[in-house]
């Protein structure tokens, strides 16, 4: 089941708020934030209208920027309390931040400044987590975008603190998440985890190469007395590695963290989606790694630029100064005399101010990607975990593409596999945000709100096809032949492992589906759908006798291009576990019209080989004509030409040439009215076009009339 929320003239549903106490979901857009109830979000929605006055929009676009960027995008959505949340919006690139009333909804509160908690621009990445009641933020602190901070944002003025403006602590980020883990019922070694991309200053390349980061601090610092005052003293970060064996691909973009929390609170798994800078961004690939193995990265070696050697290096223990630096304040710390951070000696916050990168990068679990696609673009992911009849527990994952298309997949063993490819919207779009609840997911968009139903067990409807599913909240009752939701009964059918369905489902009698009639146009290009019923299936066509290049095989189907010999009866099987059957059959037969149609299309093929042959005769008919003909001229003109030279007649003018001899050169009337003597102007050589000079010297010109040359002139006389 699927439900749409969307309201006409508001756009970018993309921060989604939780409440399970009020059974309602908070949405963040354009200018506008909705409460809508978890059930079912097309019915009852509340709106606050959240807009940027008129003079503001007008100062905004006066300082260069596009005018739908001048709109306030809400960046921010957390509880402040019990019954106050807390929003920030970009507000026209001044951001701005305030309260709203849970009880009655209406109106945002108490305005303030959001700089250096919320974005200026609509597109800029930031990431923020409420912890207590204190807004923990990563963001940019100017307009230009060109301060990046992670800060304690909110609370006690005095408490508030932030990064420091340096390459070494922050290189051009781009924050992707944030989140929070308690350490101990104390509360002294609570952390925020920020999960972020940045230029990485440890490579020797030509090229500026993006790096995966983990940052963490404690919820306890204070910052320094006097080094690092009002900064962080427990910053540091490590990269993320997520690289596949098999394909060769270095994942070194990552686009979203998802944080699967333990029951407890305390411990964590971090899904993470990446992507590959060298491949275009088109692949994906999802890893998943331990908090165990981040606090050990934490905990291990620093990283150092040595520059007597020009080379990044590993800080020796030796080198390092007690009490260890960037390590959160604890009891045993405060038993030490360092009741807190501004206690730390001079030594240990200048070593951590200039040491925040590790030495040991982060390795995911099971040491690869749980899942690669090399075809598919992942921008959101979403997890959790549930219980199958066994016991088990089995992680499930949603994975929301730059197209619209929303992926499930279910981790068994090292490796996740899709079990379901959902399109959610008619056109083509990114999802820009998930969030799950119970059994529904809340997917984000630029236009909507899609409810999704997690556990559409109905859509299965046999054993083979709900066990083969392998969708562990999915589990077939015998009693009522149907494929049901289970909530740990005993007695239903599901096994997520076994290679044989035969050992599960009892045999059931083949339910052979209807055979489909497409009356097809010859030499169209088309797909007969087969869609496996799981990604461990295996299908096969039976087609017509043809040659098997003709066919293309796809994940979903059969692609050809339609001829007489490709008509007839096709029938795709797939196979899993030894069981199976027929998925799709068709019968293919040519459409009306479709032989007139190619009947006619190969007369007009005829008819345009016809003209273009025609044409081609007569143009060779037409050049010979014409050569027939210059031919022809040429030789009555040569013999005219001799018949003169016998008499006598000059063809240079005498009044122009200095020749080697001197014939006769006409001057009289009756000379003149002579047919070759009346032509001797207009640029030609006594009355001959340069049509007849055949060859040029360099010092002098010759007049050749059948080989055999007349007179020879100096050039400057023609």
């Amino acid at each position: 089941m699927v439900l749409r929320f969307s309201q006409e003239a508001i756009s970018n549903y993309s921060i989604f708020l939780v409440s399970p106490q009020t059974r309602t979901l908070y949405v963040g857009a354009k200018n506008a934030i909705f409460a809508l109830p978890l059930e079912s979000v097309n019915q009852s929605a509340k709106m606050i209208s959240w807009e940027v006055p008129e003079i503001h929009r007008e100062s905004c676009t006066k300082k260069g920027k596009k005018e739908v960027e001048c709109h306030n995008y809400i960046r921010i959505l957390e509880f402040a309390d019990e019954t106050h949340l807390f929003a920030c919006g970009t507000f026209a690139f001044d951001p701005q931040c305030g309260f709203i009333s849970v009880a009655n909804f209406s109106t945002v509160e108490r305005q303030e400044s959001g700089r250096g908690r919320c974005p200026f621009e609509p597109t800029q990445e930031s990431a923020a987590v409420m912890v207590d009641g204190v807004l923990y933020a990563a963001t940019v602190s100017n307009f230009l975008g060109t301060q990046p901070i992670i800060s304690r944002a909110t609370g006690i003025l005095e408490e508030r603190i932030r990064t420091e403006i340096s390459m070494t602590w922050l290189n051009d980020p781009d924050f992707v998440g944030s989140t929070f883990l308690r350490g101990s019922e104390s509360g002294e070694d609570d952390t925020i985890y920020f999960f972020f991309m940045e230029t990485a200053r440890e490579y020797d390349s030509y090229e500026q190469v993006k790096v995966p980061r983990v940052a963490r601090v404690c919820k306890g610092d204070l910052g320094g007395l006097k080094t690092l005052q009002k900064r962080w003293t427990t910053f540091l970060k490590t990269q993320l590695v997520c690289s596949d064996p098999e394909s060769g691909i270095d994942f070194n973009l990552l686009k979203d963290v998802f944080t699967l929390h333990s029951v407890n609170g305390t411990s964590a798994v971090f899904y993470g989606i990446f992507s590959a800078q060298r491949y275009g961004g088109q692949v994906s690939a999802v890893c998943a790694y331990s908090v165990q193995d981040i606090q050990k990265a934490m905990n291990g070696r620093f990283k150092e630029f040595k520059h007597d050697c020009d080379k990044w290096t590993s800080v020796m223990g030796g080198d390092v100064p007690e009490p260890r630096p960037g390590a959160c304040i604890t009891k045993s710390m405060k038993l030490a005399g360092f009741g807190s951070s501004l206690a730390l000696p001079d030594r240990v916050l200048t070593f951590v101010r200039d040491h925040p990168l590790m030495d040991q990068v982060v390795h995911p679990l099971e040491m690869g990607p749980l899942l690669v696609k090399l075809d598919t673009l992942y921008l959101k992911i979403a997890v959790h975990r549930i219980r199958s009849v066994s016991g088990h527990q089995y992680d499930v994952l949603y994975l929301g593409t730059d197209n619209g298309h929303l992926h499930k997949a279910v981790k068994i063993g090292q490796h996740a596999v899709i079990i379901e490819d959902l399109p959610l919207f008619p056109e083509p779009q990114p999802i820009q945000t998930l969030q799950l609840h119970e059994s529904w997911l809340y997917v984000g968009s630029s236009t909507e709100v899609t409810q999704v139903n997690t556990t559409d067990c109905e859509r299965y409807k046999s054993c083979v096809e709900c066990v083969l599913g392998r969708d562990p909240s999915c589990a077939w009752s015998r009693e009522l032949g149907a494929c049901i939701r289970h909530q740990g009964e005993s007695g239903l059918l599901q096994n997520l492992t076994s290679l044989s369905i035969l050992t599960v489902c009892p045999e059931e009698g083949e339910d052979m589906p209807v055979t489909v009639e497409l009356p097809v146009s010859l030499a169209a290009r088309i797909v007969l759908p087969c869609t496996p019923p799981s990604a461990w299936a295996t299908c096969m066509w039976q087609r017509p006798p043809q040659d098997a290049n003709v066919y293309s095989l796809r994940s979903d189907g059969l692609e050809f291009t339609v001829t007489e010999d490709t008509l007839g009866e096709y029938t795709c099987q797939c196979m899993e576990g030894g069981a199976g059957g027929v998925v799709a059959s068709y019968s293919l037969v040519r459409g009306r019209g479709s032989a007139s149609a190619w009947n006619t299309t190969e007369q007009n093929f005829s008819g345009v080989l016809v003209g273009l042959l025609l044409f081609l005769l007569g143009f060779a008919a037409g050049s010979v004509s014409i050569y027939i003909y210059k031919r022809w001229q040429r030789e009555r003109l040569q013999r005219e030409l001799l018949s003169r030279e016998r008499n006598g007649l000059d063809l240079m003018q005498s009044n122009t040439t200095s020749c080697s001899h001197e014939p006769h050169t006409p001057s009289s009337p009756e000379d003149e009215r002579h047919p070759l003597a009346t032509t001797k102007k207009n640029g030609s050589l006594n009355g001959f076009s340069h049509l007849y000079i055949n060859e040029l010297d360099k010092d002098q010109a010759r007049i050749y009339l059948t080989g055999v040359p007349l007179a020879k002139c100096d050039e400057t006389s023609i």
